[in-house]
């Protein structure tokens, strides 16, 4: 295994020592948001990108390496390397055909390897990118209108229905899938999907002014797109029912002068029939549900008008009871944007995850004379780097206890690096 992104890293790192915080703050947006650092393309002002801009055409492009070594591992360890590439384009409809909406097309790839998979065995994946359709896939094509005056949106294609439910600002600041991403709780208990895998569906969603917001949908569930091999599957072969998710939530105070937050409450039915998770040979069950609830906030800023300063954030989630594999699942963190005052958009974070396997499933194992499971937990302890406006390099270390949720398997320590660079 190559330690080549290692390496690029540590020489970025260096070069760090001897640069000033980047000078590009001037090129980004104003004013900044607090819970969201907006990366600047590599390519932002290259003349061809300039010149389909202006025609309603905005390309995009993302390259992630992630890299991991463990102390320990019921399969062994060593290190792991996970690589995830996607390019796509947001089109302004209006500019490219003469009708009001945004078009977004995306295709990806993921491949290399993780230390969970290879190493550890546990549920959450030391790198976020790794998984969730692990080959060569056609992501998305969906479409999305805004009417009565931007307050209804209404969005459909083919696309993971994650992307629109479930997703917390704060936690995309890991490198861990416990917390980077969406919880695990239900991508383990029922048919939610999250990306790059696509699915078909239609969401509605009402924003108010006053930060308040509604949305539903309904997406077909087919499990084996995300199979290798079936990333240009956008067929309905396979689908074993519906998913119809509903959140509400209320966000406030995005500016640095204010201290903002964001808090949803969500629940989820899927239609398909799915097995006890306490008894396979009983009926199976008609359908799969759960609900969720997310909330972040800031708690502390050094001065009046600024993006730097503490935010806390924290996850619960709630599966079905007869079908559930992960009952119920946990999250709590904190982002300490700015350590460094001349370095604002370097971010230190610290996160704790749990994941309680369902007691159904637990005595089942215990009757049967299985090794039984009953939780896996997570901390990781990282500090991302904005190296340039377009690339961000995050060291962590990471601690599982009990992969898999299994007592027999050895704790482990994790190194990972992750360098993420946008195109």
């Amino acid at each position: 295994m190559t330690h080549t992104p290692w390496l690029i890293g540590a020489g970025l790192v260096a070069l760090m020592g001897s640069m000033p915080a980047w000078a590009a703050d001037a090129d980004a947006p104003k004013p900044k948001t607090v819970d969201t650092i907006t990366q600047t393309p590599l390519s932002a002002d290259w003349a061809a990108r300039l010149w389909l801009q202006d025609r309603g055409i905005t390309p995009s492009a993302r390259i992630v390496i992630a890299s991991g070594v463990n102390s320990a591992g019921y399969k062994g360890k060593g290190w792991s390397t996970a690589e995830h590439i996607d390019l796509g384009a947001m089109i302004d409809t209006g500019k490219a055909f003469g009708f009001d909406g945004k078009l977004r097309v995306v295709f990806s790839d993921r491949f290399g390897n993780a230390v969970n998979e290879r190493s550890t065995g546990s549920y959450i994946q030391n790198q976020a990118f790794y998984g969730q359709g692990q080959n060569l896939r056609f992501n998305e094509l969906s479409y999305e209108r805004l009417m009565l005056d931007k307050r209804l949106s209404l969005k459909g294609g083919f696309y993971s229905m994650g992307n629109d439910f479930g997703g917390l600002p704060y936690t995309c600041n890991f490198n861990n899938n416990g917390q980077c991403g969406h919880p695990l709780g239900p991508i383990y208990s029922s048919g939610w999907l999250d990306n790059p895998t696509g699915q078909w569906g239609l969401r509605v969603k009402w924003n108010d002014p006053s930060g308040w917001y509604a949305q539903t949908g309904i997406y077909d569930v087919v499990p084996t797109r995300k199979q290798a091999g079936s990333g240009f599957r956008v067929s309905d072969r396979g689908k074993t029912g519906l998913f119809l998710p509903v959140e509400v939530g209320y966000s406030h105070g995005k500016t640095g002068d204010d201290y903002g937050g964001t808090y949803k409450i969500g629940y989820y039915l899927d239609t398909s029939n799915a097995d006890d998770i306490g008894d396979p040979t009983a009926a199976r069950a008609s359908h799969r549900s759960g609900s969720y609830i997310q909330l972040a906030q800031r708690v502390w800023k050094p001065e009046g008008d600024t993006v730097r300063g503490l935010s806390v954030f924290g996850v619960a989630t709630r599966a079905d009871a007869k079908t559930g594999l992960m009952r119920y699942s946990w999250e709590a963190g904190v982002s300490w944007r700015g350590v460094v005052a001349s370095r604002e958009d370097d971010v230190l974070s610290l996160a704790w995850n749990r994941l309680d396997i369902s007691d159904r499933l637990a005595r089942y194992q215990q009757v049967t004379g299985k090794d039984v499971q009953s939780n896996e937990q997570f901390v990781e302890l990282n500090y991302g780097v904005q190296v340039t406006r377009w690339l961000i390099l995050r060291p962590s270390v990471q601690y599982v206890a009990r992969p898999g949720a299994y007592d027999s398997r050895p704790d482990s320590w994790v190194f990972t690096l992750q360098a993420q660079a946008t195109l």
